[in-house]
């Protein structure tokens, strides 16, 4: 379904262009029903047929051959005017002129939540900086690191490019160093990456779905230790961590808008699920510093 009144809009837009009701390619052009008020779940009655509102169009390069404009796709997606895919509920006949009647209401977002969303996906993901009162203080110095987030995919993604740059083809002396007796070697400091890009990404899972469980803390020594890091190649942990890294970027483009502000209690200490994806991207400069400054890296 795609609302007749969009079509006054595109007319401006693509001037010149015959467009006769259906020329989006929608099998129903409507009146009445805008994005705004339509919810996913809507149970809708045409005629004698009822079908339930599924999610929002997202065009494909087929409008763009239809209408003969090569943009055509993104300035559908930036118009928000996106219409509705339905499914059938129950079989039944219509035609032109027939009332639309809502006989449900759907439970989900609206259409236009979703396409919010699903843009913001596409494009860029911009993450507020969290308040104080968000994250346990000793992450401040990880978050302070980190530029305000206008696209946080691609932060996270031009931070993984900087460190396999950085530290790709590391082996043997240089990759055990340990700048004292005490301290981590270049391949444990690694694994530990490893390890807490999936801790801090599994507290943004649990937070950001919304699952308000309180979480534990972990050892970060105890965990290098259990790691026994030493015993594998420097390539083959930095490949844990890109890995790892590459399913947090996944996660992080997949999230709703809305779960960026949920709460949920780590280490007995309330964070949020922005902070968390400041704590990730912090962390990691923070060990890039360490190897940079002690370890000459």
């Amino acid at each position: 379904m795609y609302p007749s009144e969009h079509y006054p809009f595109w007319r401006d837009e693509l001037p010149g262009r015959e467009l006769p009701w259906g020329a989006f390619g929608e099998n129903l052009t409507i009146e009445g029903l805008l994005e705004d008020d339509v919810r996913i779940g809507d149970r809708l009655q045409v005629g004698s047929a009822e079908r339930v509102v599924t999610r929002p169009r997202k065009p494909c390069y087929k409008l763009a051959i239809r209408l003969a404009q090569k943009d055509m796709v993104a300035r559908f997606r930036a118009s928000g005017r996106s219409g509705f895919y339905l499914t059938i509920a129950r079989e039944g006949e219509l035609r032109a002129g027939d009332a639309i009647t809502r006989i449900e209401r759907g439970s989900g977002q609206t259409v236009r939540e979703v396409f919010a969303d699903y843009n913001a996906m596409q494009t860029r993901i911009t993450i507020p900086r969290p308040g104080a009162g968000e994250f346990n203080p000793a992450f401040a110095g990880y978050i302070a690191r980190v530029q305000d987030l206008d696209d946080a995919g691609r932060a996270l993604e031009l931070q993984r490019e900087q460190v396999i740059v950085k530290l790709a083809g590391l082996k043997g002396e240089r990759a055990s160093f340990r700048y004292a007796p005490d301290k981590w070697s270049v391949t444990e400091i690694m694994g530990h990456l490893a390890d807490s890009e999936r801790i801090f990404a599994y507290r943004l899972l649990r937070i950001g779905r919304g699952d308000d469980t309180p979480l534990a803390g972990f050892d970060d020594p105890g965990y290098v230790r259990a790691g026994a890091f030493e015993r594998r190649s420097f390539t083959d942990v930095l490949d844990e961590w890109a890995a790892a890294r590459k399913a947090t970027l996944l996660m992080v483009r997949g999230m709703p808008s809305e779960a960026w502000t949920r709460r949920g209690r780590a280490n007995d200490h309330v964070v949020s699920a922005r902070a968390l994806a400041y704590i990730i991207l912090g962390h990691v400069d923070h060990h890039l510093a360490i190897l940079a400054d002690r370890y000459r890296i």
